[in-house]
């Protein structure tokens, strides 16, 4: 059972154990300054943390096959040998689908929208962002990225000015990089335990969308209807 004996030797080694519960502390303090600051690199580092013991553990293991004995030391082998060479390239996926296959294949499925009305909207409020249509019955929008995506049937149930309010508010995310952090919470809550209590993108964001919208339409009138039609 040589490698179950070195999971033992590790857990009962002092300095090695140190390292441990020192990036977990470091882990959950960056899941409290997510709290307050919600920047996607705060989770990332959050998510490098609680990995730490792991790798830590699987370098400190003895993964040769041909030497183990017993169910326990080959299972102990296989767990390490899957946190080495399993886990980074899964992470590295995720980050590179988040933010370069997601929206690529969100703009395939729709075709590039122009109007001069967004057109003045990008220019009044100095964000410079994608429009593209989706056809689809169900009035939606959302933001992935600097693109705004919305339904055909969008267009069906809201008038023009709470379509304009609709991608005020879609203008106010992409402003604030609102899908990069909800990917950076889904990819934290992946790999991450405890980022489940801690990592979520608070309502504040959408209450500033909204405000925003109120703001440069001068009245928050076509933003409350738009919202109490869409839900």
């Amino acid at each position: 059972m040589v490698a179950f004996a070195g999971a033992l030797a590790f857990l009962a080694d002092p300095q090695k154990m140190l390292v441990v519960t020192s990036s977990a502390i470091v882990a959950v303090l960056l899941l409290l300054a997510w709290r307050r600051f919600e920047r996607p690199a705060i989770l990332y580092a959050h998510v490098f943390f609680v990995l730490s013991p792991l790798f830590y553990f699987a370098l400190s293991v003895n993964c040769s096959f041909g030497v183990l004995n017993g169910f326990l030391s080959w299972c102990t082998a296989l767990f390490a040998k899957f946190v080495l060479y399993g886990i980074p390239p899964v992470l590295a996926l995720s980050i590179i689908c988040g933010y370069l296959v997601l929206p690529q294949v969100h703009r395939l499925a729709a075709r590039p929208m122009k109007t001069g009305m967004f057109a003045k909207l990008c220019k009044r409020t100095n964000i410079r962002a994608g429009l593209f249509v989706r056809k689809s019955g169900i009035p939606e929008a959302f933001t992935i990225g600097r693109d705004i995506f919305v339904s055909v049937g969008l267009f069906d149930v809201l008038t023009a000015k709470e379509v304009e309010a609709v991608l005020l508010h879609e203008l106010y995310h992409v402003r604030s990089g609102a899908s990069a952090r909800k990917w950076s919470v889904l990819t934290a809550r992946v790999f991450s335990p405890i980022a489940w209590f801690g990592a979520a993108l608070s309502e504040e964001e959408e209450r500033n969308a909204d405000a925003f919208a109120a703001m440069v339409q001068r009245s928050s009138r076509y933003v409350k209807s738009a919202r109490a039609k869409l839900s």
